[in-house]
């Protein structure tokens, strides 16, 4: 039975170009802060847990109102909140060059500076979190269970391309001046928001609580549970992976802070790349279930973590990536279809709002626990990574709803939304 609202082939293929472009948007300005922030900020004085707390207050701003928005779009449209989440981002990043700006210039010190940016990120966070909720949730609308697993791993490849394109992207930015990526990277998301307001189908009106019951999904719901538990092991094993990458080459390896540097945008090029063949290769092209997406990332990525681990040398780490994001490529849309079959029509928001959250929870936590563990042993926190993904195997394995066909009652009008 389809479950996909009724466009036109033309307009959903024209709906997910440009949803796409919304994804890769989104990615590149992660992969922005990562690359550009960190450096520049210290160089005017902020410590590294000033900058550390500034990611963090992000992702708390994430985890706390991804599952408002992604509620909030089932009653008055994807589209909408898609729109604010990139008006948001645009209008933050460009508002953090004009900041930097101002404490070059001596109109602020730096108290101000950090304060200022706290409040900017922080609004981000809040404010701009619903973006990649309902863009989920627009996809989930308009594909068939059968299908979905495929569509969604061509949506979670534009975050793959931003993390090859990104760091070059932000490097060149650079070298016409430390600002110039706060600027250019903001303007390029506000005429996406702008293309996207413009051009994606959207035709009819959302749900109204009046006719459809208000979805009130909870993390704790018995549908939803395992896959929240299963995003936050996913994410909690991510951060370790990225946010502690080039300081594992560095104590390992003994790389100094620009070989680390170097090094570590090359490894996550090899992880881009092994996501992307994967994504647009593999997956788009057979469909597999949300249960063997799982599996097999599950197991790639406990190699992965293994690997690295294991490597004496620059050659295995970049192997060991390369799987890692093999992993990557198949637990992020066999975690976002599962749930989306999970769950009814009039819930897709709530349930990728969930999901997003979860992710969030695990970026945000990672200074708690993997941060620590590093202070004490090096490859402390992947093991500590392999404890989660075991967690996240066992559920794959042993969890009978990601083997089974979700049936939707079409006696319910949810054509109403998202159209």
């Amino acid at each position: 039975m389809s479950t996909s609202i009724k466009t036109s082939p033309k307009e959903r293929k024209l709906g997910f170009r440009i949803l796409f472009l919304g994804m890769f948007a989104i990615g590149t300005g992660q992969t922005l802060f990562i690359a550009v922030l960190p450096p520049y900020a210290r160089g005017l004085g902020l410590s590294e847990v000033q900058v550390g707390f500034i990611f963090s207050l992000s992702a708390l701003g994430w985890m706390l109102m991804s599952p408002y928005w992604g509620k909030k779009s089932d009653f008055i449209g994807r589209k909408s909140i898609i729109i604010l989440g990139l008006i948001i981002y645009a209008l933050t990043t460009i508002l953090m060059g004009l900041e930097f700006r101002l404490m070059e210039s001596g109109y602020i010190n730096l108290s101000t500076l950090f304060g200022l940016l706290i409040l900017t990120r922080g609004c981000y966070g809040f404010l701009g979190s619903g973006a990649h909720s309902a863009s989920m949730a627009y996809v989930a609308d308009r594909t068939t269970e059968k299908e979905r697993s495929g569509i969604m791993a061509v949506m979670g490849s534009a975050f793959a391309i931003s993390g090859i394109v990104g760091p070059g992207l932000a490097s060149a930015a650079v070298m016409l001046g430390p600002l110039v990526p706060y600027f250019l990277f903001g303007s390029i998301t506000g005429f996406i928001a702008f293309l996207i307001f413009i051009f994606l189908p959207e035709k009819t009106k959302p749900i109204r609580p009046a006719k459809v019951h208000e979805a009130r999904l909870t993390p704790y719901d018995s549908r939803v549970i395992a896959f929240a538990l299963m995003g936050l092991c996913i994410s909690q094993t991510s951060a370790v992976v990225m946010q502690i990458l080039s300081l594992y080459l560095q104590d390992k390896f003994g790389y100094n802070n620009t070989e680390a540097s170097v090094y570590t945008g090359s490894m996550l090029i090899f992880t881009g790349i092994a996501t992307l063949i994967v994504q647009l290769g593999i997956i788009r092209k057979i469909s597999p279930t949300p249960a063997i997406l799982l599996r097999l990332g599950s197991i790639a990525t406990i190699i992965s973590l293994m690997l690295i681990i294991a490597s004496s040398d620059l050659y295995l780490m970049g192997f060991a990536m390369a799987i890692y994001g093999i992993g990557g490529a198949l637990m992020g849309p066999g975690l976002f279809t599962g749930l989306s079959l999970a769950v009814g029509k009039d819930e897709q928001g709530a349930a990728a709002g969930i999901l997003v959250s979860s992710y969030a929870a695990g970026f945000l936590i990672n200074p708690l626990t993997g941060m620590q563990l590093f202070t004490i042993n090096v490859n402390f926190p992947y093991y500590l990574a392999i404890i989660l993904m075991l967690v996240c195997l066992l559920i794959a394995l042993f969890d009978k709803r990601l083997n089974r066909v979700v049936e939707y009652d079409d006696n319910v009008d949810f054509q109403s939304h998202n159209g």
